[in-house]
C-alpha cells in the first residue's frame, strides 16, 4: 500500500488533491485538525502490472524462457548434463526470445558441417549400424546431385544383406546410373580413383555393422585403407537411448568419422540421442532425413533448423 499525508487549509481542499492523485481508490487513515488547517493521511493500493504478476509467480522473464527451453530439451530426452551446458550458453545470448536463445546456445555447443550439395573432391563412404538408413541416404544424395545436373558415381560394398544390392540398384536405374559393386575391400581404391575422374560426386554404401564387434569394424577399416580423400560419414537414426547412441558413435571415431548424418526423423519425435552422440564425441552435425521418400532428399542441418526441430512441440512458437 502507498501512504501519503496531505496538508491543506480545509478538508475539501485536501480531498480535491487526494482525488487528483488516487481517484476513488484512496482510503483515509487519519484526519487531524491543526492550527493552520487539516492533515489527512491516506493509503492506496499500488497497481501491479501483468508482467509483475508473472514475475512473482514464475520468476523473471529470462527464467521463463530458459524453462521453456529446458522443457523442450527434456521432451527430446536430452541428458541433463547436456541440457545444463546448453542453458549456460543460452543465458549468454543477447536476445530474449525462446528461439533466439536456443539458436545461440546450439551455435556455441555444436559444430555444423553440412554435406556438399552437389559435388565434392572427396568420396563419401556412408557407414553406421544395421538398419540406420544408409542405403536410402546414398540414394537421396545421388538424387540431389543428379537433379542439379551433376555426374554421380555410386558404389556398394554391401554383399551380405539380402536385397541390399537390389534396393540400391532400383534407385540407380531410375537415375540412369551404373551401380559399381565392390566384392572385396582391396578393389575399392581403384574403383574410387576411376569414378573420381568422370564424376562430380562419388558415394559409397557399406553394410550395416555391429560397432562393438571387432571383425565388423575391421572390415570397414580395410575398405578405406590407403584411399586419399575418402571421408566416412556416420549415419545414425533418431530415437533410442542417448548413452547407447553415444557409445555407438564413439566406436566410429576410430574409423575417422567426423560428422553425423541423421535419419528416420519421420519415425521419431525425439532427437536427444543424436545431440548427445554428437556433443559427447566431438562430431559435427551435417544433414537430416525427414522423409522416407528418396525424392525429398536430405536437409542441411543448421542451428536455426535444429532449434525449430527441438521446439516443434511448443505451441505458439514460430
Amino acid at each position: 500500500m502507498k501512504i501519503k499525508t496531505y496538508a491543506a487549509s480545509c478538508l475539501a481542499e485536501a480531498m480535491d488533491a487526494i482525488r487528483r492523485d488516487f481517484g476513488s481508490d484512496a482510503l483515509i487513515l487519519s484526519n487531524q485538525h491543526v492550527s493552520d488547517g487539516v492533515r489527512v493521511t491516506v493509503g492506496a493500493p499500488e497497481k501491479v502490472s501483468e508482467a509483475e504478476i508473472e514475475e512473482a509467480l514464475f520468476g523473471p522473464k529470462e527464467e521463463q524462457v530458459l524453462q521453456i527451453i529446458r522443457k523442450a530439451l527434456t521432451e527430446h530426452r536430452v541428458p541433463d548434463i547436456l541440457i545444463d551446458r546448453l542453458l549456460v550458453n543460452a543465458e549468454q545470448a543477447p536476445g530474449r526470445e525462446v528461439k533466439e536463445l536456443l539458436i545461440y546456445a546450439l551455435e556455441r555447443t555444436f559444430h555444423f558441417m553440412p554435406l556438399p550439395a552437389t559435388s565434392s573432391r572427396r568420396a563419401f563412404m556412408l557407414t553406421g549400424p544395421s538398419g540406420c538408413g544408409k542405403t536410402i541416404a546414398v540414394a537421396k544424395m545421388a538424387v540431389k546431385a543428379k537433379m542439379a545436373g551433376k555426374k554421380v558415381g555410386v558404389m556398394t560394398t554391401d554383399m551380405k544383406r539380402a536385397g541390399a544390392i537390389e534396393q540400391l540398384e532400383a534407385f540407380t536405374k531410375i537415375l540412369e546410373l551404373d551401380l559399381v559393386k565392390i566384392r572385396k575391400p582391396t578393389f575399392l581404391k581403384a574403383a574410387v580413383e576411376s569414378l573420381r575422374q568422370s564424376n562430380d560426386l562419388v558415394i559409397i554404401d557399406t553394410p550395416g555393422v555391429n560397432p562393438f564387434l571387432r571383425a565388423d569394424m575391421s572390415f570397414l577399416e580395410e575398405l578405406k585403407k590407403d584411399i586419399d580423400g575418402l571421408e566416412p560419414i556416420l549415419v545414425l537414426s533418431a530415437g533410442g537411448d542417448a548413452f547407447e547412441t553415444a557409445e555407438i558413435a564413439e566406436a566410429f571415431l576410430m574409423l575417422g568419422c567426423k560428422r553425423i548424418l541423421a535419419t528416420r526423423l519421420d519415425l521419431s519425435r525425439r532427437i536427444g540421442s543424436l545431440l548427445f552422440a554428437a556433443q559427447n564425441n566431438g562430431l559435427s552435425l551435417s544433414d537430416v532425413g525427414i522423409s522416407p521418400h528418396v525424392s525429398e532428399g536430405l536437409c542441411p542441418l543448421t542451428p536455426k533448423a535444429l532449434a525449430e526441430l527441438i521446439l516443434l512441440k511448443e505451441e505458439g512458437l514460430s
